[in-house]
């Protein structure tokens, strides 16, 4: 490894589906070739100047393909493909679309890669018994209605949502794989959508898939620590995190310990910002690393601490600081 490649930052950016595809815009290849587009211009100063891993979601494209699958199955009776195929649909789709736009604004003199990413749960998670992960489009609340499934409000709207198992390690050669392109400067888009939900299976030895989403953010954090990462970059479509969000006492928050933060997780609701502080909180508790969560367009800032909200141990344990 050349010296160049050792004193560069290792960041694991995690890119959220909402984020590459705004809230309420139609499902189209079109759409989320410019949402990517403009989200890699957002990131080219950090991609040129730190190795980066990138982690996006899927909610929005796992849920079209599941909602694709349910509408040909009404016309032909065949059985729609599993949740765990569909994201590994996802995973290679979303990951061409980055790749290319990475191809076209930083050039080809740097190794590039998209991993197909089988990542091992536990199948005695409680989440099977709680889904909480968003997928697909919003409904009106009267849409919601007609919708087969479990469906949660999601800000002003309502969505489908399915279960989300915690990650709990990427298989063992995958991750052998990932340390050798991270340690060589390869941009690697790894563990999309969350990754493939996998579990062993103790009698055969096989990995099986599971119908879950696994969240994309415990996804990228379980990354981080395990790739020893210098920083997480959490990416959405929100400025920071906020305490009374979408109320008249909201306070955005830039910069607190992970002890203070898990203090407010009564403000973070599961399968929204919830997910999204408890990966930072785990991230910088696990590691020597900080964690910042902030909009996607505002990622250079977030990077000099002018953005965002960072979740740090830098100011001790009863730290918060708010803008």
């Amino acid at each position: 490894m050349s010296s160049a490649i050792h004193n560069k930052q290792h960041l694991v950016i995690a890119l959220g589906g909402n984020a590459l595809l705004k809230r309420g815009d139609p499902l189209t290849v079109e759409n989320q070739r410019k949402n990517i587009a403009d989200g890699v211009s957002s990131l080219l100063p950090i991609l040129k100047e730190n190795t980066v891993t990138i982690v996006h979601g899927n909610g929005p494209q796992v849920g079209l393909l599941a909602l694709q699958g349910a509408a040909f199955q009404k016309e032909s009776g065949v059985v729609p493909m599993r949740l765990d195929v569909l994201d590994a649909e996802t995973e290679g789709m979303i990951g061409y679309l980055i790749e290319q736009e990475v191809d076209a604004q930083i050039g080809r003199g740097r190794g590039m890669v998209t991993v197909l990413s089988q990542i091992i749960v536990d199948q005695a998670d409680p989440a099977f018994h709680n889904p909480t992960k968003f997928i697909g489009p919003v409904y009106t609340e009267e849409e919601a209605k007609k919708v087969d499934g479990v469906v949660k409000r999601d800000g002003d709207y309502f969505r489908k949502v399915v279960p989300s198992p915690l990650p709990i390690r990427l298989i063992d050669q995958q991750m052998a794989a990932l340390r050798l392109l991270t340690d060589n400067d390869c941009i690697v888009v790894c563990a999309g959508g969350g990754g493939i939900p996998v579990i062993e299976n103790n009698k055969s030895g096989r990995l099986e898939g599971v119908e879950a989403v696994i969240d994309k953010d415990h996804a990228a954090a379980m990354l981080g620590i395990n790739l020893n990462a210098n920083g997480l970059m959490i990416l959405t479509d929100v400025n920071a995190v906020a305490t009374d969000y979408n109320t008249p006492e909201i306070k955005w928050i830039k910069s607190v310990s992970p002890e203070q933060l898990e203090t407010m997780m009564k403000y973070f609701p599961p399968g929204s910002m919830g997910p999204k502080v408890e990966a930072a909180i785990n991230f910088v508790k696990k590691s020597k690393g900080w964690c910042t969560i902030g909009s996607l367009k505002e990622a250079d800032k977030m990077i000099s601490k002018k953005a965002g909200t960072l979740i740090t141990n830098e100011y001790g344990p009863n730290h918060v600081k708010y803008f």
